[in-house]
């Protein structure tokens, strides 16, 4: 079972988080903080990260397979215990798998809210395979100076708040070197499939700039998709992290949708 934190009311409705390759479910506190008062919410530290389990020599045969059934069983088990469907947040590599998981296992999701998900292309996915033994070498690093990791990510990024720094370097140093090694980040079908095969209510934020991977060019193929339940957000300037780099628009954008998803699922 998967670790996670929990802030909110339990009988308020359900939202779960799930973060991207390296970091922790502690990624997500400030968020979770702007939510609490309104939302039971429980971030998840996804496997081979945080507290979680790592891969066994079988998982990493098929990694995002191995992650996305790790996923299914943590939100059957808060279905479970709550009596509630959640609605979910990921982010890259944990809104891919989330959104594959929703194609196989619709009845799982209130809806979902996806921060750039790894929906590769052919170039991005070998980019990520063939730097995967650098990012090994970058993990190790990582993992022995954290100290030194922190300060440099702080200089790199003066704009994130010391909360997304240190959660940030925190889930650097539990991630599991295994899954690294294999350079998989994401799902291996084609993603405009998966995202064709979407049937809960979902929307993509992403950004204008060569920072992330979805952008401009990932939004006109999701638009030629045609599929009614998924839409597209883009903030203006900002990277991969898009809540990081510019928090109310990305809130305000939460905010809205999380509304619509509730008040669906209710009848209002």
């Amino acid at each position: 079972m998967l670790a996670h934190y929990e802030a909110g009311n339990p009988s308020n409705p359900m939202v779960a988080f799930v973060h991207g390759v390296c970091d922790v479910g502690a990624q997500w506190a400030e968020l979770m903080q702007h939510l609490a008062d309104r939302y039971f919410l429980i971030a998840f530290d996804s496997l081979g990260h945080g507290l979680s389990e790592r891969y066994t020599q079988e998982d990493l045969a098929s990694p995002a397979d191995a992650a996305m059934a790790a996923l299914a069983e943590a939100l059957e088990y808060q279905e479970k215990l709550h009596g509630k469907r959640a609605a979910v947040i990921a982010h890259s590599m944990g809104a891919a798998i989330s959104s594959k998981l929703a194609v196989h296992r619709p009845e799982l999701f209130t809806g979902l809210i996806l921060e750039d998900p790894a929906w590769l292309n052919d170039q991005q996915r070998a980019g990520y395979l063939n730097r995967s033994a650098e990012q090994v070498e970058l993990s190790n690093m990582w993992r022995n100076d954290p100290v030194e990791n922190l300060r440099n990510n702080t200089l790199e990024r003066p704009h994130w708040s010391s909360t997304s720094h240190t959660a940030w370097a925190y889930g650097k140093t539990l991630v599991d070197p295994n899954l690294i090694a294999t350079g998989v980040v994401s799902f291996p079908d084609a993603w405009e499939d998966v995202a064709a095969a979407i049937t809960v209510p979902t929307v993509v934020i992403t950004s204008n700039t060569d920072r992330v991977l979805v952008g401009e060019a990932g939004a006109a193929a999701i638009a030629q998709l045609a599929n009614p339940v998924l839409s597209v957000e883009m903030i203006p300037d900002a990277g991969h992290g898009v809540r990081l780099d510019a928090p109310e628009s990305f809130y305000a954008i939460v905010d809205r949708q999380l509304q619509y998803l509730f008040a669906a699922q209710s009848g209002r």
